[in-house]
């Protein structure tokens, strides 16, 4: 309990010291919403030109732009402080980091919360819920909305832990390599059945972001897929989660201070 508390305090002053730029928020949050609408609006122009993408409606493909645009804030306002990583690699900021008394991971994680998260909270949120709207979803799927949006800003954030992880072999002060898997998660913004199959083959499976909307959607739009996937959100986080402690566990033993 009180390793819990520490780690909210912690998080708590971080986004309280951020609140203090009251310009930079306001900002923060029109220009995440301007990048979610842009998207949208290449959307809308592909829709004016056919009725539908491979058998997915506008309001269909809305609702995967929609909790794609949540996991992507609820990671950004929750664990967004693995971007600093190689930073951290290169300058040596991990040996303050380690001599705290919390889990170095978890603590990293949550000390440098993103105010843009709120405008992609806003819009992804707002996208889900105009398409549920649209669609006349049932009750149940509004519900298993904020689970779908939890798994998948796990599956994300793992996902960067992972690939961040390099940074402790491959040095450099440098964050593109945490490029590929944020450029993968704007891709289930589409149905992952208009890519080849090796591309949903590794969208299912190595990365497994279309676990948390895709397959759900299929369900819900009754596109011949069982219902036992359902259960696959939380296992590919819990998964996810595994295998990022792994791989964190594993660069920290292949670290080395500035001063070895």
């Amino acid at each position: 309990m009180e390793t819990l508390k520490l780690y909210w305090m912690a998080f708590n002053t971080s986004l309280q010291a951020k609140f203090e730029y009251r310009v930079d928020f306001a900002l923060g949050v029109v220009t995440s919403c301007m990048l979610q609408m842009a998207a949208l609006a290449f959307l809308l122009v592909i829709f004016h030109q056919t009725p539908g993408l491979n058998g997915w409606t506008p309001e269909q493909v809305v609702l995967l732009f929609g909790l794609v645009a949540a996991s992507l804030g609820t990671s950004e306002l929750l664990f967004n402080h693995i971007w600093m990583l190689p930073y951290y690699v290169v300058m040596g900021e991990l040996d303050r980091l380690m001599t705290y008394p919390v889990d170095s991971l978890y603590f990293l994680l949550i000390t440098r919360p993103e105010l843009h998260a709120f405008g992609n909270l806003l819009t992804g949120f707002t996208l889900a819920t105009l398409a549920l709207i649209r669609i006349g979803a049932p009750w149940y799927d509004w519900a298993l909305l904020p689970l779908f949006v939890i798994c998948g800003s796990l599956v994300y954030t793992s996902s960067l832990v992972i690939f961040g992880s390099l940074s402790f072999k491959f040095i450099s002060n440098t964050s593109m390599h945490f490029m590929i898997p944020h450029t993968l998660l704007q891709a289930t913004r589409w149905p992952l059945s208009i890519y080849p199959a090796w591309l949903q083959y590794g969208l299912l499976c190595f990365l497994p972001y279309g676990a948390f909307n895709f397959l759900p959607a299929s369900i819900l739009f009754e596109k011949t897929v069982s219902p036992w996937v359902m259960v696959v959100a939380p296992l590919a986080a819990l998964i996810f989660v595994w295998e990022a402690r792994k791989a964190w566990g594993w660069g920290m033993n292949k670290y080395e201070s500035t001063g070895s």
